[in-house]
């Protein structure tokens, strides 16, 4: 599938790749992004039409289908309003990513790169992560608040071409590699692009993710929030008291919440019997309050999630220091505090480094993890 990011010149065509089939009268859909599949079970065909609903997402592709071997259409991303639509072509077979004279770079590509994302004159840094088999690309880019997902494509010698889409983001990276650099534009959707470059630095870090986000001595660490029944619940619950807590800032629509909110659930699982409690908050994307709700408990069930997940509000600019005064400001989401059994905040980690990121991911895990193992260790209060 193409997306067409460009529809007046049709030259910035993000690709991805996907199977689709047709068993027991039921279609199912999955898209491949490097390591990630994202099995689609909405899947609607109904004489020349056809619909997909991605899973956890509220995005859909509707299109007509030409022929048997090709349907196209409109992809609609509704988190980002009614009008958010951008026209996409499906073909049968068995292709690569991204066409073209793929070719080894002539510059070695495969390991780290210091990477600045620009903006007017400001820049964000980042990490980038190549792995490299001849001229397939697989990656991802580390920021200071996450990661831009699993990533993959193709070099050609003197060319860079990486995507993902996962229904919600859809991510293009196109770059001119010279020498030792790389200097190339990002494209999120058909409405935002980026000028970004990358140089070899094998010392460059990024800032520590426990510094970025400080909690106001002004106002207690505390909170009450309905659960997705209307139920109040506080932090100064009985089932929290003399328990290690962690505290989840996130949204449904956030893909790297996804990420943290699977290894959370596991961690819960793995130490919930030890002393562990976890609750989310989660601020959504919809005015309206019921469809929000509908929002949390269709990602609560599509996860499995087994610990608390509480309505925080509509994602907006100022609503985690209104309903979390506590947090002098939100810089990512997700967001995590690790409280200990005496009710200090420990630990908080902004963003999170996910799987697409590789060995990083496995350190951010491990590091979590142990902050827990140490929480756990001490006595209830």
């Amino acid at each position: 599938m193409v997306l067409d990011l460009d529809s007046t010149a049709a030259e910035v065509n993000l690709p991805f790749q996907f199977d689709l089939e047709h068993e027991q009268g039921h279609w199912r859909l999955y898209v491949h992004n490097q390591d990630e599949t994202i099995v689609v079970d909405s899947v609607l065909v109904k004489g020349d039409s056809i619909k997909v609903r991605m899973p956890l997402f509220d995005s859909e592709f509707r299109g007509t289908i030409r022929d048997s071997a090709c349907f196209h259409g409109w992809w609609y991303n509704f988190y980002k309003g009614p009008g958010y639509a951008i026209p996409f072509t499906a073909k049968l077979g068995r292709q690569p990513r991204f066409h073209g004279p793929a070719a080894p770079s002539a510059v070695a590509l495969a390991g780290d790169w210091e990477v600045h994302f620009l903006d007017g004159e400001n820049s964000e840094p980042a990490i980038g992560i190549f792995s490299v088999n001849g001229s397939h690309v697989k990656g991802s880019f580390a920021t200071e608040t996450g990661d831009l997902r699993f990533l993959e494509g193709i070099t050609t010698q003197d060319s860079l071409f990486l995507s993902t889409f996962n229904g919600f983001q859809a991510y293009l990276f196109r770059a001119a590699i010279r020498n030792d650099s790389i200097v190339g534009e990002f494209r999120s959707g058909h409405r935002w692009k980026q000028a970004w470059y990358a140089v070899r630095n094998p010392s460059f870090t990024l800032a520590n993710d426990e510094t970025l986000t400080q909690l106001d001595p002004r106002h207690p660490v505390a909170f009450t929030l309905p659960d997705m029944d209307g139920t109040m619940r506080s932090l100064a619950d009985a089932r929290y008291k003399g328990k290690a807590v962690v505290v989840e800032i996130m949204g449904t629509w956030c893909p790297n919440c996804m990420d943290q909110s699977r290894m959370l659930d596991e961690l819960y699982g793995k130490y919930h019997n030890e002393g562990l409690e976890a609750v989310a908050v989660a601020f959504e994307r919809y005015p309206d309050r019921a469809r929000a709700l509908s929002a949390i408990r269709h990602f609560r069930s599509k996860l499995g999630i087994e610990y608390d997940l509480l309505y925080g509000g509509m994602a907006q600019s100022d609503s985690v220091v209104r309903k979390l005064p506590f947090i002098s400001k939100l810089k990512s989401y997700p967001t995590t505090l690790l409280i200990g059994r005496d009710g200090t905040v420990r630990h908080i980690y902004t963003g999170i480094y996910g799987p697409g990121t590789g060995a990083r991911y496995i350190h951010f895990k491990e590091r979590m993890e142990n902050a827990l193992v140490e929480l756990l260790r001490e006595p209830a209060v």
